[in-house]
C-alpha cells in the first residue's frame, strides 16, 4: 500500500513539475494572445491586466488596413517553401554520401562542415552581402533564400540517420546491381522520410520566422517577409506600436503551431537522431 502511494505521488509530483514548465514556455503566448485585443495602453499597465477590457479588435484591423500585409505572407511561404525544399535535396544526397559512399578525405571534409558550425552567422554577414551586391541579386527572395538552402545540421541529421539504418542495406543494393544514384533515390530517399519530416520542419521554423537576413539583404517593402514588413510597418526610431506587430506575431505563429501539431512525431524523432552516434 505504501509503495503504491509512493508511486502516486511521485507521478503526481512529475505532473506537477511539467504542468509548471508548459505554463511557463505558455506564458509569454497567453499574455500575447490576450494582449492582441488590448489598446497598447492596456497592455503595457503594470501591474499586468490579463482580460482585455474592453475588448478591442483595432490591432487587427490594423493589419487588414495593410495593403502589402497578405504580399508579406506569401513572400514568407515562398521563401520557406524554397528553403524547405532545397534543403531535403542537399541534405539527403549529403548525408547519403557521408553514410554510405567511400571517397578520399570524407571524414576530413564532413569534420570541417562540423567545424563552420562553431562560426556565428554574424561573422559571414558583410561577406555574404558584397558578394550579393557584387552579383546583383540584393532585394531578391529567390538570392536570399540560396544562403540557407545547405543547411550543416540538417546534413548530420541525415547521415546519422542513414547510419542507423546499416550499411548492409545499401551493400545488398550494390550486390544487386544498383549504382549509388539509384540506390540513393529507390532506397534511401523512401527510407528518409521521418528524418526528411524533421530537417523540414526545422528549416521552416528558421525560415518562417527569419528576421537578420531578410531584414539586410531585402530593400522594397513588397519583398519584405512577414517579421521584417511588420517591424516595417509598425516601428518607428522613437517610438513602436506593439499591439499590431503583437497581433501580426500571433496570425504568422498559426501555420507553425499547426505544422508542429500535425508533424509532432517527426520532431521528436529528429531528436533521437540527433542524440545518436553515427
Amino acid at each position: 500500500m505504501n509503495r503504491k502511494l509512493f508511486n502516486i505521488l511521485k507521478i503526481s509530483g512529475i505532473y506537477l513539475v511539467l504542468i509548471f514548465f508548459a505554463l511557463v514556455y505558455l506564458m509569454p503566448f497567453i499574455r500575447s494572445l490576450f494582449g492582441s485585443f488590448m489598446t497598447w495602453e492596456q497592455a503595457s499597465y503594470f501591474p499586468p491586466q490579463w482580460i482585455p477590457n474592453p475588448m478591442t479588435f483595432t490591432n487587427y484591423l490594423k493589419l487588414v488596413e495593410i495593403s502589402l500585409f497578405p504580399t508579406w505572407i506569401i513572400n514568407t511561404a515562398i521563401y520557406s517553401g524554397i528553403i524547405v525544399l532545397v534543403n531535403i535535396l542537399t541534405a539527403s544526397m549529403s548525408g547519403y554520401a557521408f553514410a554510405s559512399l567511400n571517397f578520399p578525405k570524407k571524414d576530413l571534409i564532413f569534420n570541417t562542415l562540423l567545424a563552420l558550425l562553431m562560426i556565428p552567422p554574424f561573422v559571414t554577414l558583410i561577406p555574404n552581402f558584397i558578394i550579393y551586391v557584387k552579383l546583383g541579386i540584393i532585394d531578391n527572395l529567390f538570392g536570399l533564400a540560396i544562403l540557407s538552402t545547405a543547411n550543416i545540421s540538417s546534413i548530420f541529421l541525415m547521415r546519422q540517420y542513414y547510419f542507423s539504418l546499416g550499411k548492409e542495406l545499401f551493400e545488398a543494393a550494390r550486390i544487386d546491381g544498383a549504382n549509388p544514384l539509384k540506390a540513393f533515390f529507390y532506397i534511401a530517399l523512401p527510407l528518409g522520410r521521418p528524418a526528411l519530416g524533421a530537417i523540414s520542419i526545422y528549416n521552416f521554423l528558421a525560415a518562417w520566422n527569419a528576421f537578420l537576413g531578410p531584414l539586410v539583404f531585402l530593400r522594397s517593402p513588397e519583398n519584405y517577409t512577414l517579421p521584417v514588413g511588420l517591424s516595417f510597418a509598425f516601428s518607428r526610431s522613437i517610438w513602436s506600436d506593439y499591439g499590431p506587430i503583437i497581433a501580426g506575431s500571433l496570425i504568422a505563429s498559426a501555420p507553425t503551431i499547426l505544422l508542429f501539431v500535425v508533424l509532432n512525431k517527426y520532431l521528436i524523432r529528429g531528436i533521437v537522431i540527433r542524440a545518436s552516434k553515427g
